[in-house]
């Protein structure tokens, strides 16, 4: 199974979504995780060493994909394997487009959209949904509102969810901005992050299910 999280636009707490589902599920799903940072700063991954220092286990291995690879999953094998693996395969791509991972959006089983309710974010989002339709990707697109203000009114939110809805799932509920997030690790969700997260993630692991016919 393979699931990216991507997006057009950085900024938009992808990587800490992406660290926060990987820990997420390594405490409910009893399948590997591996992850793999796509991204050009290599936040995960050097988060992943900054805690080795922490006394606690490692939930995950995380690999970085060489900047130099051209096209690291022309191995059309390679990428087959890891989509029909039973193992959690994540990828965590850069905030922006890049023919180079285009293979592995083509591929993906999920691709994780996460956005935020602004002009800026809304064209960047339909770009980046653009660009996957280009791609004829087949991936399941699951959108996640991030940052979210339950306390602001959004003026453009029900146009934007009008539009997004006619490209993939929308999950109703959304990732609410939280302070604790910020100072996420890798090995571990404390009681607050979990609640941040947990409805959000439980709602697309039912998707993930529901979909593949399968339990994660």
């Amino acid at each position: 199974m393979i699931i990216t999280f991507g997006t057009q636009k950085g900024g938009t707490g992808k990587t800490t979504l992406a660290i926060s589902f990987a820990n997420y599920i390594s405490g409910l799903s009893q399948r590997k995780i591996k992850v793999f940072d796509f991204d050009y700063q290599k936040s995960f991954y050097h988060k992943w060493k900054e805690d080795e220092l922490l006394d606690i286990p490692k939930l995950y291995d995380v690999q970085i994909i060489g900047e130099e690879e051209e096209q690291p999953f022309s191995d059309f094998e390679t990428l087959i394997n890891l989509k029909e693996s039973e193992e959690i395969n994540l990828f965590d791509l850069a905030g922006a487009l890049d023919a180079k991972y285009s293979d592995l959006l083509i591929y993906s089983d999920f691709i994780v959209i996460p956005f935020e309710y602004s002009d800026v974010s809304a064209k960047s989002t339909l770009v980046f949904v653009n660009f996957l339709g280009l791609l004829e990707s087949q991936a399941e697109r699951v959108f996640i509102r991030s940052k979210y203000d339950k306390g602001y009114k959004y003026l453009n939110q029900q146009g934007m969810d009008e539009e997004i809805t006619k490209y993939g799932m929308l999950l109703k509920s959304p990732v609410f901005k939280r302070n604790c997030l910020q100072s996420i690790d890798t090995r571990k969700l404390t009681y607050e992050q979990k609640y941040a997260v947990k409805n959000s993630f439980n709602e697309f692991i039912a998707y993930i299910n529901e979909t593949l016919q399968i339990t994660i």
